[in-house]
């Protein structure tokens, strides 16, 4: 750190720039409405700071004295949620690309530890991204609560010298880290002692480390891409330093497809940038025992053994925390297990079932008025199904996570008022409400709640859109389907719901139909319509229905039987189309971002109509086609007829496959690791022909301005490192537009980018 530096972060906690002077080594600033008077020191190369007649290095006297760091970590002790029955889990590891090339997951017995270990060891160079992804309910905010806890202990110990600070988003796209940062310090941990500006530079000096929690529309393939450039902007502020920890349910680079990374890296710019992954294991018997320990269980392993017997191991009431820990609130011991047995006789739909027995055991042995002979159930079962759902629907209006505990009250109240429930019995369902199996406090010190965890939110979401549905009120569905994009859980409950009143699914494709007139290109309705539609019209044998402008979701015709519908005009996101069975459909002037494709899917008389279809991928393969030839040929090879739209079937010109094309797609998917990579990687994932890429293609790349060379990071001669000088949306555009031709690519990527 130079004196440039030293102004620039102590002029970013102040108020003004003027506020700040640094003149022949005296510091004399005001911040936080305090004077600061100090000198600076030079030793050995090394900045120091005198204040007060106490010599301190200038990182440790900007951490605790101008950023206040020790009271920081105090504040998370203070309000970060401690679990008392935390089981830490396995793991899998992504490494750094640098660190290991050949991009191998390796196995960690400790989750916590290894991620204190990647966050604790700076790249030098570049900033240091690392994700922590697992399905819903799983553990992610709780690791990152309890690393954030341990790291918090060690630095007031002085054991350690950064901080990992949790800030929550809560799932929700947004455009401003800035806002959610600052909200995350003040109103979660009562902080106040520095800007945004401050906290990246923080980041920039390793001090602290963001834990970003809920990243779910980050990283899903979605059609809008501000979320991701929000990203791309805050990696921009960190000049290629600093880490940062994204918990999400899949990490971004995951995804095969270009058209994602495209809007993160475009917006990243010129710095440097590596990606690693850890992902959490689900438990096995040995956690599901260690957790029963933790809660005072005794007869865990009875439990164990009786849901095993009847769901297998691997059942998300075995493997899945937030259902291990519902599941041992229900039941305590062996013979509560009565209790559940409906839920324990199938795995398919199972989390309807449980919910509902969690709902059951709230109604008739919790929720009960014992004011009078004989006892009553405040509200019954049904009831507590509309007071959770309409909680839920409240949160969705508002776009939070969690409600005041007024807001709560008035619910209750409203609830009560219009069943006609006594005084007595109102008051009753409001204490209950927030003390309910399925509602926790948001925080420790504020009165807010919030769902146990989101995907109970999500369901009775679903439980509130479908009541809709059924009273077909299509200005509030509407009204609901504007507010953002559902989620998966969402539809799947508003669809199940619908299909057990043995509806006619007609109907609400023309529902749906209706709901959607008159709307923009950017309302979420054709998202939303995208998505519970696919799931209606799953398994479902219809007759021509129509499905019109629709927008699908990512792996939409996946695992999915379709029968007798027409599909048009509509945008499907990258799609696999594993184990599905489409017979008797048309897609009619569809675009498709990306298929994937094994020999698991069945698929017989459909058409596709004047469709665009960008790239498909062979995963038995690992191959990308792009050419329109061979795209074509692989499809009719599934049991797909191409028909032109006059309804003549294509004549497909022969084109062989480039095998320079296929190698710099190769290559180039390198870049969504780390965005330097060093002449090794290549070598190594390209296996023999590596050194052909090097020698013969790379200089063709650098004289196209897709490449270029920059300083090597690391030991021995002669080796070479590289970054992209075109940006990723004009690569994935050249390669979708190549029609199988290396040249026909550089050609494109040169005109975009010069255009």
């Amino acid at each position: 750190m130079n004196i440039s530096d030293l102004k620039r972060i102590l002029i970013s906690f102040a108020d003004n720039q003027s506020d700040v002077i640094i003149n022949k080594g005296e510091i004399l600033a005001a911040i936080r409405g305090e004077t600061i008077q100090a000198t600076i020191k030079n030793k050995d190369g090394e900045l120091y700071i005198v204040e007060n007649e106490v010599e301190e290095k200038v990182l440790y006297w900007i951490a605790n004295r101008i950023a206040n760091l020790q009271q920081l970590a105090q504040r998370i002790i203070d309000y970060t949620r401690k679990s008392d029955s935390f089981v830490n889990p396995t793991g899998k590891l992504l490494d750094d690309i640098e660190i290991d090339p050949t991009e191998t997951e390796k196995y960690t017995e400790n989750v916590v530890e290894e991620l204190q270990k990647k966050l604790g060891e700076p790249i030098p160079g570049t900033s240091n991204v690392l994700y922590l992804t697992s399905d819903a309910g799983e553990g992610k905010t709780t690791i990152i609560n309890e690393l954030a806890r341990k790291q918090a202990e060690n630095y007031i110990n002085k054991s350690t010298n950064w901080l990992l600070i949790p800030i929550p988003l809560g799932g929700r796209p947004f455009l401003r880290f800035d806002d959610i940062v600052i909200a995350s310090l003040v109103n979660r941990l009562r902080f106040r002692s520095f800007y945004y500006d401050s906290f990246i530079e923080l980041i920039r000096l390793g001090v602290i480390i963001p834990g970003f929690d809920g990243f779910e529309e980050m990283f899903m393939e979605s059609s809008t891409g501000e979320a991701l450039s929000a990203t791309g902007s805050l990696m921009s502020k960190l000049n290629s330093s600093g880490s940062i920890l994204i918990a999400a349910r899949k990490a971004y680079f995951d995804y095969k497809s270009f058209n994602s990374q495209a809007r993160l890296f475009d917006s990243i710019g010129t710095n440097s940038v590596s990606f690693s992954k850890i992902s959490i294991n689900r438990w096995d018997k040995n956690k599901f025992l260690e957790y029963s320990i933790l809660r005072n269980i005794e007869e865990g392993e009875e439990i164990y053994e009786i849901v095993e017997r009847k769901l297998t191991n691997s059942h998300p009431l075995l493997t899945r925390p937030v259902l291990v820990n519902q599941l041992l609130d229900v039941v305590k011991d062996a013979n509560d297990i009565q209790n559940i047995s409906s839920s324990l006789e199938t795995t398919s739909n199972y989390f309807p079932v449980f919910v509902d027995a969690i709902i059951k055991r709230e109604a008739e042995t919790k929720w009960i008025d014992r004011s009078g002979e004989p006892f009553k159930p405040l509200l019954n079962k049904s009831q507590h199904y509309d007071i959770l759902s309409t909680i839920a629907e409240e949160m969705w209006l508002n776009n939070t996570d969690s409600l005041q505990e007024s807001v709560l009250d008035l619910i209750a109240e409203i609830y009560c008022e219009s069943l006609n429930l006594s005084a007595s019995l109102s008051r009753q369902v409001k204490e209950r409400l927030k003390q309910h199996a399925l509602i926790i406090k948001s925080d420790i010190n504020q009165n807010q709640y919030r769902f146990d965890h989101d995907e109970f939110k999500e369901y009775f979401l679903g439980i509130a859109f479908a009541k809709r549905f059924q009273e077909k009120k299509a200005l509030e569905i509407k009204h609901l389907m504007r507010k953002g994009v559902i989620s998966y859980q969402t539809g799947e409950t508003i669809v199940i719901s619908l299909k057990s009143q043995q509806v006619d699914i007609s109907d609400y494709l023309k529902l749906l139909n209706t709901i959607q007139v008159g709307e923009g290109s950017t309302s979420f309705i054709r998202e939303n319509n995208g998505l519970v539609s696919i799931k209606l019209i799953n398994n479902e044998s219809l007759e021509n229905d129509m499905i019109d402008n629709y927008i699908f979701p990512t792996d939409a015709l996946s695992t999915v039987k379709l029968s007798g519908v027409i599909i048009k005009n509509s945008y499907f996101q990258s799609t696999s189309l594993k184990v599905s069975s489409i017979n008797n459909c048309i897609f009619d002037n569809c675009t498709f971002d990306r298929l994937e494709y094994d020999n698991s899917a069945s698929i017989e008389n459909v058409i596709l109509k004047d469709c665009l279809i960008a790239g498909i991928y062979n995963t038995n393969l690992e191959v990308d086609y792009y050419d329109p030839y061979h795209i074509n040929l692989e499809l009719e090879n599934l049991g797909f007829t191409i028909r032109s739209s006059n309804d003549e079937i294509i004549e497909r010109r022969v084109v062989q496959i480039d095998r320079d094309l296929d190698l710099v797609d190769r290559a180039l998917r390198r870049f969504l690791r780390s965005t330097q990579v060093n002449d090794t990687i290549f070598r190594m994932r390209l296996g023999s022909s590596g050194e052909y890429f090097i020698q013969d293609l790379i200089p063709i790349l650098i004289e196209n301005n897709i490449l270029q060379e920059v300083d090597y990071i690391g030991g021995g001669k002669g080796k070479r490192r590289f970054k992209l000088s075109t940006p990723f949306e004009v690569i994935n555009e050249a390669l979708k537009k190549s029609e199988g031709s290396f040249n026909r690519f550089l050609e494109l990527a040169n005109n975009n980018s010069n255009g």
